[in-house]
């Protein structure tokens, strides 16, 4: 089947997820798409299975525009989509995932189906077993083989090599060319793993800041791909790293730690922090940047190893004593983990502050409103805020005493000017040698921000150095496994 996406515009409000995409997916090959965090990867991929709809453009299948789209129909159409996370019922046996959403089947007549498909792309499920006793790759396996059924052609693997094994990439590899090649199947493979990419497609698509900024045909450079996803780092502006006062000794360690998430784990993770030291945290979302901040805060099990602050050993500990240690956790989710939606900014500042003198109108005034420039009333509640202002607000309600200050992406969805706000403060907080560590997607902001840079991927700590011995465009090629650290 033909895919052709004409001029398609995607907003969120003011956050522009793609913008003026136009190209097209031939039948029996295999696109590659590639892109940073936040690049509009998977929101275009999403209006292609139907999840969300385009706000300008529109998706022709064979020529022909099939108007709004929704999951089913896009199923219909023969569009699958094969999720990172597998989308089964663990309690169920595997003839009866597999049959869920298709065609009715017997169980004999299920079974006989399942292997029948299995055989094709050496797939071995047991029919019997329950679905939570399968690997990962396998739950994934059971889901391309349920598509497969429901009659998909054109697949969309979304990080389809997160968490399996090098065999079972390996066979998954094999069966997309055989669908591919054999079948005539168009096949999507969303990664940011360059090596793959190559390995896999016949062709590659990079998106950046939500626009189409390359189609390469073989052969791949991996230099070009790396200035494609991240850009190059002519033109930056600005000092290369803030200056870090001298000989201050660390005050927090961590130890050869395990972190353990809820769906992967970060083995011996090992760094020191030093009063007023900003540290920059760079790897694609889900290579361990998020693990190790909520570690840190306590939020996240420590299953082996240390962490160390002030010679009081946290690990084990509960959130409350993260906190009362001098750790602060400020969440990227703001209204979902930071603040409460229906509550004002005055209600805010006093379960903040719940010890502190004067009237709290007039505290949000001066420290909120005034200090950090909120526009609002302070009787509005959190929800009827601009992220801007949530943003500010969340600033405004960091204590005072905090050693150590763990950010999820702290200007993601802000302006240059909101930015540079937030940043003149977290520079203050760190003058008064409180430390900072922070992840995001912006290179050249972690680049600018930070004294030292520990760079992420595939689930491990690849790199950790001073921030003027690390160009861009290194950070771009270590977190897409082309480089070695030094």
């Amino acid at each position: 089947m033909r895919i052709e996406f004409q001029d398609i515009h995607k907003y969120y409000g003011r956050v522009r997820a793609n913008a003026g995409i136009s190209l097209v997916l031939e039948p029996g090959r295999i696109y590659g798409l590639l892109g940073e965090n936040g690049a509009g990867k998977t929101t275009l991929m999403r209006m292609l299975a139907g999840h969300t709809q385009p706000s300008r453009g529109r998706i022709l299948f064979d020529g022909e525009s099939v108007g709004r789209l929704s999951p089913s129909r896009a199923l219909g159409m023969g569009v699958g989509m094969l999720y990172q996370d597998p989308q089964d019922f663990p309690a169920l046996t595997v003839w009866e995932n597999f049959r869920l959403g298709g065609r009715r089947r017997d169980k004999r007549n299920a079974i006989q189906r399942l292997q029948e498909l299995g055989d094709r792309f050496h797939f071995r499920l047991p029919p019997e077993e329950r679905a939570t006793e399968l690997t990962v790759g396998e739950r994934q396996q059971l889901d391309l083989l349920r598509l497969l059924d429901l009659g998909a052609n054109v697949l969309i693997l979304d990080e389809p090599t997160t968490g399996i094994s090098v065999t079972q990439k390996e066979t998954l590899f094999a069966a997309m060319n055989q669908l591919a090649k054999d079948q005539g199947r168009t096949i999507i493979f969303v990664t940011h793993k360059l090596a793959e990419a190559e390995e896999l497609c016949q062709e590659i698509l990079v998106l950046r800041q939500g626009r189409l900024a390359g189609q390469l045909l073989p052969p791949f450079r991996s230099d070009e791909l790396v200035d494609l996803m991240f850009g190059s780092e002519s033109g930056a502006g600005g000092e290369a790293g803030p200056k870090l006062q001298p000989n201050k000794n660390p005050f927090l360690s961590l130890e050869h730690a395990q972190l353990v998430g809820e769906k992967y784990a970060l083995s011996n993770a090992s760094l020191s922090i030093r009063p007023g030291e900003i540290v920059g945290l760079a790897g694609l979302e889900g290579n361990g940047q998020e693990l190790l901040l909520r570690s840190l805060a306590g939020l996240t099990r420590v299953a082996k190893g240390r962490i160390i602050m002030g010679g009081e050993q946290l690990q084990g500990l509960p959130y409350v004593r993260f906190r009362q240690a001098g750790i602060h956790f400020f969440p990227a989710a703001r209204l979902e983990e930071g603040l409460f939606p229906d509550l004002s900014l005055v209600e805010h500042f006093q379960l903040a502050f719940p010890t502190a003198r004067g009237n709290p109108v007039e505290r949000l005034s001066e420290e909120g409103i005034r200090r950090f420039r909120i526009h609002a009333q302070p009787f509005a509640s959190a929800r009827t805020l601009s992220g801007g202002n949530q943003q500010r607000l969340l600033l405004a309600l960091i204590p005072k005493q905090i050693k150590l200050l763990l950010l999820e992406h702290p200007t993601r969805g802000l302006d240059q000017g909101a930015g540079k706000l937030v940043w003149h403060h977290l520079a203050e907080r760190c003058r008064q040698d409180t430390s900072l560590i922070f992840s995001s997607a912006d290179l050249e902001e972690i680049k600018t921000h930070s004294h030292r840079i520990l760079v992420f991927y595939n689930r491990r700590l690849v790199a950790d150095r001073p921030s003027q011995s690390i160009s861009v465009e290194e950070m771009g090629r270590l977190m897409a496994g082309q480089a070695t650290a030094a």
